[in-house]
């Protein structure tokens, strides 16, 4: 099919919408896609919504807005700064859980107004290894550039043209700073991409990310990454030492190496907060940091097999054995991290996924009664023995086994933690009226009457 064709795929598509909110990043497709409907209707049946946190670069982030006000585009920002609790472990799914929680909060907005969402996926972006975009299907976020058929070339080659005809919107489109165009503009992707599965991401990386490519970039490089790996041995997202891997277009490293000052480089990367700074010799490629994700075992360290000699507390001379140095440094690692409700919640998913904990992927609702049972009355004799280090740790195992019933629960689609959470929330707040209402009490007798009474009351209801 011709560009031609795709555009005209691509004017039908989205006057089939009435009105749209764009998932607007403020890089090459999604400002098409913005421009491009644009051009169509002006600005009476078109919106765009922002995400803006600390995996997402600034500049771009104002740009978008910047878009949006030259054109008189109603724009909005979402603030998702909470997402980076959620993905901080960084899993190779990573991107999957961001954008299913970022979609959700634009799709919502776009669904208050009868607006359809949109982003700029185009069909490029399916050859690569991209979890995020499941998540955009589960919520139906439309994506009219991919249905159209449209490639990245075609995206810029329709950008240009699209330009050249409109003086009007090509000087809104302008990127402040040099004569690069937006149609022109190096493909993006968000900080967090930087960061190799399984390292812990932070807002220190993110921040010493984006500081060591805005220089990068300052120095003439538009194709620029700049990965962060963590010293060897040490714990993930606890300490500040960083290396900074420098991936440029392989055609711009000669000139980096002719032109610039490595000991600028070095000191500019070391002020962002790298200690040490390498230059990949292979250049950027597209999805690098992907590696072969098909196969799951190329993420992980060489595999210890746990044999019979420590089944079930039988080792029997494995004090020097690999799995015991192993156990010990694995031990010491997780006592220096800090985890967040979040956390277990994500934890409690990956122990239950294929590939993960095969006693806990073979729990039931009825094979866990049991276990509730043990739990809460362990947590009973740990009030009794009145050591609060106790009581706390058998707390925590109750809690486990509601989250586990949860997570069971979650995927068999009949409700998740969030629910259980919403669900005690309401109660809790609908049978305390005389603190969050306007009824008094005077005693705990009173109290409990009042408890009892607004309980019949539900079930009147």
């Amino acid at each position: 099919m011709e560009l031609k064709d795709k555009l005209n795929r691509l004017e039908e598509i989205l006057n089939g919408y009435g009105q749209m909110i764009v998932a607007f990043s403020g890089g090459v497709d999604s400002t098409f896609l913005l421009a491009f409907a644009y051009k169509l209707w002006g600005d009476d049946r078109i919106a765009a919504i922002t995400a803006k946190g600390p995996h997402f670069a600034p500049d771009e982030v104002e740009y978008a807005g910047q878009v949006c006000d030259r054109l008189g585009i109603s724009h909005k920002y979402l603030d998702v700064s909470y997402v980076l609790n959620m993905i901080k472990r960084n899993p190779a799914d990573r991107c999957y859980h961001c954008k299913r929680e970022i979609f959700s909060g634009l799709k919502e907005r776009a669904d208050m107004v009868g607006s359809v969402l949109a982003d700029g996926t185009n069909m490029d972006d399916m050859q690569d290894y991209r979890p995020g975009h499941r998540a955009i299907r589960e919520l139906g976020v439309a994506s009219p550039l991919k249905e159209a058929g449209l490639t990245k070339q075609e995206i810029r080659q329709a950008f240009r043209e699209l330009a050249e005809q409109d003086e009007v919107l090509a000087a809104a489109l302008g990127m402040p700073g040099g004569d690069l165009k937006i149609w022109e503009k190096p493909a993006f992707a968000c900080l967090a991409s930087r960061v190799p599965y399984g390292e812990t991401i932070t807002e220190e990386k993110l921040h010493a990310i984006y500081k060591g490519e805005v220089f990068l970039r300052s120095c003439g490089f538009d194709q620029v990454r700049v990965r962060c790996h963590e010293i060897a041995g040490r714990v993930s997202g606890n300490n500040s030492r960083f290396i900074a891997r420098i991936e440029l277009d392989p055609g711009d490293i000669d000139r980096f190496c002719r032109e610039i000052s490595f000991g600028d480089v070095e000191a500019a990367l070391q002020e962002a907060g790298f200690e040490y700074v390498t230059l990949d010799l292979g250049g950027y490629a597209k999805g690098k940091l992907n590696g072969d994700l098909q196969d799951k075992a190329a993420l992980l360290p060489d595999r210890i097999k746990v044999t019979e000699t420590v089944a079930r507390g039988r080792a029997e001379n494995v004090e020097t054995a690999d799995i015991m140095a192993e156990i010990d440094r694995f031990l010491q690692e997780t006592k220096q991290k800090d985890y967040s409700f979040d956390d277990f919640i994500d934890i409690i998913r990956q122990l239950r996924e294929p590939g993960g904990c095969p006693w806990d992927r073979a729990q039931t609702h009825e094979s866990l009664k049991k276990h509730m049972v043990e739990e809460a009355n362990e947590v009973l004799d740990a009030i009794d023995s009145g050591d609060s280090a106790h009581i706390c740790e058998e707390l925590g195992d109750v809690l486990l086994q509601i989250v586990l019933h949860a997570q069971i629960a979650s995927e068999a689609g009949d409700f998740d933690i969030h629910d259980v959470v919403q669900c005690v929330s309401e109660k809790m707040v609908r049978r305390h009226p005389h603190v969050f209402g306007n009824i008094d009490v005077s005693s705990i007798d009173e109290g409990l009457d009042l408890w009892e009474e607004i309980k019949k009351r539900e079930k009147q209801c």
